[in-house]
């Protein structure tokens, strides 16, 4: 109390007191004199206390601000991913998703050596007829890019605080997102000798196996990394879809290209439809052709088993429609010259096209409609999961022209490939290989 004068000593706590009977008021005179004396005691303990409180106080603000400073700066945080899909020779999309409202970018630079901060790095943004956006879902194109040179990405953003003008969008400052893997991809390239990928399927959200089955690749090994349908049960909740099919094995796809196939429980679930904005292909559906090295890829899409007017698909399934859109889509893919000129060429489909007395619906139609195309295409194998068990049936057991193999669900299969035919061998979970196939012009 020394500090201040006689006049400031009183005229702070007077206020103080005078808040303190404005929130309690006594209006009644009986109570009067207790209200008296409960003032005289507010008083004494408020003068007493005065230069505590002004300092608490002073405290509290300042966590306040440094409270808000640290909100300000804080680092855009990447919830799932990122993960890499949709590689050519020239570009691929990079993915992840965040929990908070992002403006981001990525920053690409050839993997020769040179120090990434050596100089500015071309960036590339999500965009949108001509404009680029923030938003928690980042999809980023990559492109300009070289045949079978590898390239580091970084990823950065800035939290966006406030947007509501639409002439001033206010930000958090600029921040790297950290990437669990090393952030490496390697573009896919026609001329290349080989082709080296690592399939699963049939996971259905078992993470445990999905992590036992990939745990003994080396990112660098391999060219991509094919899923091959029902990697999830069903897609109700793509939050929980991605961290299943993505957030698994964070450190492998963020250096390794995934190829999402579907399968019939993925056509499954209130959100089954947003799937493919997360898996985005060149034809913008889960059936497309890419190629490396000397494979050709055929990726298509059986839909559901069963007949589009069973009971548990609620009024909803239109498959025969978009098989048959899919089919004409089919017989021009296989005319590509990125079809024709590779010497190995692969169909891959969840549902194999197995027709036997046994096949449910799906299966009949596709071994009815595509099986013939594939046929006169001169498909080399064609590989597939659906029945949670290895299956391999050699060409011609049932109208087929090459032989089909349907991987067990406990298993990976690797596949490796040259100009002159492929190599399949298949492995537990405990890295012990539990069959061999090899096929092409050199067997």
């Amino acid at each position: 109390m020394s500090s201040m004068s006689a006049s400031e000593s009183w005229r702070k706590p007077k206020i103080a007191s005078i808040i303190y009977l404005y929130i309690y008021p006594r209006k009644d005179t009986h109570n009067l004199r207790l209200s008296l004396r409960s003032f005289k005691i507010s008083y004494i303990c408020i003068a007493l206390n005065y230069q505590k409180m002004k300092k608490i106080i002073a405290v509290a603000l300042a966590l306040v601000w440094v409270m808000a400073d640290a909100g300000a700066a804080r680092k855009p945080d990447i919830k799932c991913g990122p993960w890499v899909q949709n590689v050519n020779e020239t570009e691929f999309t990079v993915l992840w998703t965040s929990s908070e409202k992002v403006f981001a970018w990525v920053e690409v630079a050839p993997d020769d050596g040179t120090a990434f901060e050596s100089c500015a790095r071309p960036r590339f943004y999500q965009t949108v007829s001509g404009r680029r956006v923030a938003g928690t879902d980042h999809i980023i194109k990559v492109s300009g890019l070289e045949p079978g040179k590898g390239y580091r990405y970084r990823i950065y953003g800035k939290v966006v605080k406030d947007d509501g003008n639409a002439y001033a969008t206010h930000y958090g400052p600029a921040r790297r997102s950290g990437i669990k893997g090393g952030g490496v991809i390697r573009t896919y390239d026609r001329n290349a000798s080989g082709c080296r990928f690592v399939m699963l399927n049939d996971i259905h959200g078992k993470d445990d196996r999905y992590r036992a089955l990939t745990k003994d690749i080396v990112a660098d090994s391999i060219d991509f990394l094919l899923l091959n349908g029902d990697m999830v049960s069903y897609i109700g909740n793509m939050d929980s879809t991605l961290s299943h099919v993505f957030g698994t094995v964070p450190e492998l796809v963020s250096d390794v290209p995934s190829v999402w196939v579907r399968g019939n429980h993925e056509t499954r679930g209130r959100e089954f439809h947003l799937m493919r904005r997360y898996a985005p292909t060149p034809t913008g559906e889960p059936y497309h052709l890419f190629r490396q090295g000397p494979v050709a890829v055929l990726v298509l899409d059986a839909g559901e088993d069963k007949p589009d007017g069973n009971a548990e698909y609620s009024g909803t399934a239109d498959f025969d429609s978009y098989r048959t859109q899919q089919l004409g889509w089919l017989k021009l893919a296989v005319k590509d010259s990125l079809f024709t000129e590779a010497p190995v060429k692969l169909a891959v489909m969840h549902i194999p096209a197995i027709m036997k007395a046994g096949s449910w619906y799906g299966q009949k139609w596709v071994s009815a409609h595509f099986l013939p195309v594939l046929n006169e295409a001169g498909i080399d194998i064609m590989l597939s999961g659906h029945h949670h068990k290895h299956i391999y049936v050699e060409a011609g057991e049932c109208g087929n022209a090459f032989p089909i193999l349907a991987n067990d669900d406990t298993d990976r299969l690797e596949f490796e490939a040259d100009a002159k035919g492929y190599v399949i061998r298949t492995y537990n979970q405990d890295g012990e290989e539990t069959s061999s196939y090899a096929g092409g012009s050199g067997e």
